[in-house]
């Protein structure tokens, strides 16, 4: 072979690697921009209705529903929030890794244009050879690289589903807290009311002479405070909104004239079993299972360091062309483990398995004592609130009722029924109190599971495999 010819060759070869390259797409951030399409975000998104339908196997009939409930809300969450935008970010991350972790060691050529200064009368001074370094790995170190980074996607992907139950978590909580604080403002309104209306009538009373100036100032000093009750419950509802909008990851304005539905608030479920809580927890958390797929990463890095201690065998054939004659040599090198057998990164490899391992038993124990509290604190607010409910209807149905009656009749008269209907509202904020509390009881509940209790919806199952 001449060494034009081989030169043309090394061109074709370099050619067509330079041009596999992949080129740089500029990508910049422009934070006005985003801000304008933050700010234009909306439940009736037309690329929220595509993810809704695309996400779930019977996908509603039309979006926006007519009223959005926590199911319909998680959706739009799990479309919007940035969160889940960062965590599939990470996995697209590990899933490149992958890529790395399966790419062969490229040859590598090397051109040896020579020039002889002394060379003899009539013989060319200019000689030309090459050589090449075709790598091979051994010991299976490419398959204990993949296997690591297969582990590591795995996390990764668990870790997404952390963090889409992490969204609907807060979502939960969030929604919790906005129908809490609504029926707060309901009660302080009323409340309210009564007082003032109890305060016009002591007022007419001072007047006709039936009533005591300390009785008409008591009334004053208590519908004043109800009035400042009825600010603060105004700005805890609006607080309440502000919440829920950053939840859900949209601005507080998509949130206007949207009707919010939770038909089961009022309706804590009872039938929990400590038994099948902790064992569907502690075969479900996602914490648990993202946990075993990092030991099974370190594991397989502990393998990968194990396999270097075995040198890789490098290839080395070469050509030069002198004065005529075409040489040809291949010459199998490897490096020789003699001082270094790759003994610190299999320690380190080690210590960071045990790691692993002492960091899985140590979540795991923490996952049962976070059940068995769980469990434990909503059973407590579930008897807290049956008896605050059944209080608060006892006094609406035994005293309120039959004071009305009176009044009717004649026989009692209307302050009567106005200090009775406040003492109704101080149970109405007992069992409001009550329900708040069984209702964090259960969400802690479920977050130590990490799944809803009484509701199997589509999206769960495709966020606990982090393919959304």
């Amino acid at each position: 072979m001449k060494p034009v010819r081989l030169n043309r060759w090394l061109i074709f070869i370099l050619v067509g690697s330079v041009t596999g390259c992949v080129r740089y797409q500029p990508q910049p951030l422009l934070p006005d921009r985003m801000e304008q399409d933050f700010r234009a975000r909306s439940l009736s998104d037309d690329g929220l209705r595509r993810f809704v339908a695309t996400l779930l196997t019977n996908p509603p009939p039309a979006w926006p529903p007519k009223e959005f409930d926590l199911n319909s809300l998680t959706l739009a969450a799990l479309y919007f929030h940035p969160d889940l935008a960062v965590a599939r970010a990470q996995v697209a991350g590990a899933q490149a890794a992958e890529i790395t972790a399966g790419a062969r060691p490229n040859p590598t050529a090397s051109l040896l244009p020579t020039w002889v200064a002394n060379s003899f009368p009539g013989e060319s001074a200019y000689l030309f050879g090459a050589s090449f370094d075709v790598p091979i790995e051994t010991a299976g170190k490419r398959r204990r690289r993949i296997e690591q980074a297969r582990q590591s996607t795995r996390a990764a992907r668990l870790a997404f589903s952390e963090a889409a139950w992490s969204v609907r978590s807060r979502l939960r909580a969030a929604l919790v807290e906005y129908f809490c604080a609504q029926r707060a403002l309901e009660l302080a309104g009323a409340e309210a009311g009564v007082r003032e209306q109890l305060t016009n009538l002591l007022s007419q009373r001072l007047q006709a002479g039936e009533a005591s100036r300390f009785e008409l100032t008591v009334a004053e000093t208590d519908s004043l405070n109800a009035r400042i009750a009825l600010r603060a419950a105004q700005s805890r509802q609006a607080d309440a909104r502000l919440a829920l909008a950053a939840a859900l990851g949209l601005p507080v304005a998509a949130l206007r004239d949207v009707p919010l539905s939770w038909p089961d608030f009022d309706k804590p479920k009872g039938d929990v079993c400590l038994d099948a809580v902790q064992g569907a927890g502690l075969a479900s958390r996602l914490d648990v299972q993202r946990a075993l797929a990092q030991y099974a990463a370190v594991d397989a890095a502990l393998r990968l360091e194990i396999a270097k201690q075995y040198p890789d065998v490098h290839l080395d054939p070469g050509y030069e062309y002198d004065q005529g004659e075409h040489k040809f040599s291949i010459g199998p090198s490897l490096s020789l483990p003699i001082f270094d057998r790759n003994q610190g990164p299999i320690a380190e490899a080690k210590a960071k398995r045990d790691e692993a391992a002492a960091g899985f038993l140590a979540l795991q124990a923490g996952a049962i004592q976070q059940m068995e509290k769980a469990i434990v604190d909503y059973q407590l607010a579930l008897a807290q609130w049956s008896e605050a409910s059944q209080a608060a209807d006892n006094l609406r149905r035994r005293v309120e009722q039959s004071v009305a009656q009176q009044v009717r009749l004649g026989e009692a008269d209307r302050l009567t029924l106005y200090y009775t209907q406040l003492q109704g509202f101080a149970a109405l904020r007992a069992r409001l109190d009550s329900l708040r509390q069984v209702q964090d009881a259960l969400g802690a509940l479920e977050d130590a599971i990490q799944r809803p209790l009484f509701d199997e919806s589509d999206w769960q199952f495709i966020i606990r495999k982090g393919t959304l």
